[in-house]
């Protein structure tokens, strides 16, 4: 940690930081003086604290009448550089600003930021929660979080990767019929859910579970294509190992995930790579028609993929060091978010700041959906059928109300697997809860009434 504090949170009456006393980390307020209303004397009480960020409060008078114009009063005094908010460009997301006549290597600078506006979506009842949260983000990723959600996203993607990849327009990826090849369809969210069996009809509680991401597991492993791809028009270049887009014929040959006590991981005709090896992995069978491959392939996400998850796993493996739930949660969804929308940056157009690699985006999503696989058989093995699954999160009916033992391995094994526990008190198995699940059409739906309930549970 640094000796000198370095980030703030501003209110209408103080500045609250974290400070350094004799080894320890400490609490500390520094008020305003009464009546500072002009911008600056406010920058020149704050840039006396040395204070790097600054991070004004929700709803504080500045945070709600704030406009750039108002910053730029101060420029006859310090260099002013606005951020403005894309959707009222009168706004600032955040603000740089140092002292006009300093030495450039001194390299200070003075940064206000607007959460309200960034968009981060952060829960923050208080000083506190914010405070928390943006020194929790500082010194997991070690960098600022200080931009929008999109700009920070991007950049950490681009400084984690060292090879920025050629465009692959997907129009040229055609099956043998001539038809463009759907890799943007190739993978989706697994969204799905069962009724109880009689068995589980007659137990007590329902436990839900989350993952940190499963797109961050994915990228720490995925091999993605580089150079041309080829084309393999009886599908025995499929190995399981290089990426590619296959053309499949497969049936469940008896396997568990059949749809009704588990998952199928059939989802139409065309497969990546990873998805082919789960299918075959589960106890499918698999014929591969035709497709395309890249003999070459590298793990380009990784550097990124394991900066991002490290992060996470601090969070939820040393809570003696991050003590604050709510600002643990939000640094948590931080990362989560972070890692969506850089895994969407891969199939964007170059025009709109994408990569437009949406094969790569396809071997991610595939692996992804795999790796979700691999835990959902795990867990079969040992008896354990979740009944409804939501993308990242997975719910299971047990006797036991400890979520840590409910399921074993899950959240307590020696090596963190990504999960944490979802509902600190587990849902009791009420006829509600029970004819949700039945009656279920929409697993979204689902999933938003069944944690509704368990908030009102908890409460």
């Amino acid at each position: 940690m640094n000796l000198h504090p370095t980030i703030g949170v501003l209110t209408d009456t103080e500045v609250l930081l974290v400070d350094i006393v004799q080894g320890k980390r400490v609490l500390r307020s520094i008020l305003l003086p009464p009546g500072m209303s002009e911008p600056i004397g406010l920058l020149e009480h704050v840039w006396q604290s040395g204070l790097a960020e600054v991070w004004v409060m929700p709803a504080t008078t500045l945070s709600r009448t704030v406009t750039s114009a108002w910053f730029e009063q101060a420029n006859s005094h310090w260099v002013v550089v606005v951020h403005p908010d894309p959707c009222e460009p009168t706004r600032p997301t955040s603000v740089l600003l140092w002292p006009k006549g300093s030495r450039q290597r001194e390299e200070r600078r003075l940064t206000f930021v607007f959460p309200e506006k960034a968009g981060w979506n952060w829960v923050l009842p208080d000083a506190r929660s914010l405070l928390a949260t943006v020194t929790y983000l500082d010194q997991t990723l070690a960098r600022p979080v200080i931009d929008s959600p999109d700009l920070v996203a991007h950049r950490m993607l681009t400084d984690l990767t060292h090879d920025q990849p050629s465009p692959l327009d997907p129009h040229t990826l055609s099956g043998g019929d001539g038809t463009t090849i759907p890799i943007m369809e190739i993978a989706r969210d697994l969204m799905w859910v069962r009724p109880l069996t009689r068995v589980e009809q007659h137990q007590r509680y329902l436990h839900k579970y989350t993952h940190l991401s499963r797109y961050l597991e994915a990228c720490m492993a995925v091999q993605l294509g580089a150079g041309s791809p080829q084309y393999s028009s009886n599908g025995r270049a499929c190995d399981d190992v290089r990426p590619g887009i296959w053309r499949v014929s497969a049936d469940r040959a008896g396997s568990l995930f059949d749809g009704k006590r588990l998952p199928s991981c059939l989802d139409g005709e065309w497969m990546s790579t990873p998805q082919v090896k789960c299918c075959r992995d589960i106890g499918y069978h698999v014929h591969v028609r035709e497709g395309y491959y890249w003999p070459q392939s590298h793990q380009l996400l990784k550097q990124w993929a394991t900066t991002l998850w490290q992060a996470g796993e601090r969070l939820h493996t040393h809570p003696q060091s991050y003590r604050h739930a709510q600002a643990r949660t939000n640094a948590s969804h931080t990362i989560k978010l972070l890692a969506q929308i850089g895994v969407t940056i891969l199939a964007q157009e170059k025009t709109t700041g994408g990569w437009s690699r949406p094969d790569w985006w396809a071997q991610v999503t595939g692996r992804s959906r795999a790796t979700l696989f691999a835990h959902l058989a795990g867990l079969a093995r040992k008896g354990t059928m979740p009944v409804l699954v939501d993308r990242d999160s997975l719910w299971v009916v047990s006797n036991d109300p400890n979520p840590l033992t409910a399921v074993p391995g899950l959240v307590g094994a020696p090596r963190w697997r990504g999960y944490t526990v979802g509902y600190q008190v587990p849902l009791p198995l009420s006829n509600e809860v029970r004819d949700t699940l039945r009656t279920a059409e929409h697993v979204d739906q689902v999933a938003t009434v069944l944690d509704t309930l368990a908030g009102e549970a908890f409460l």
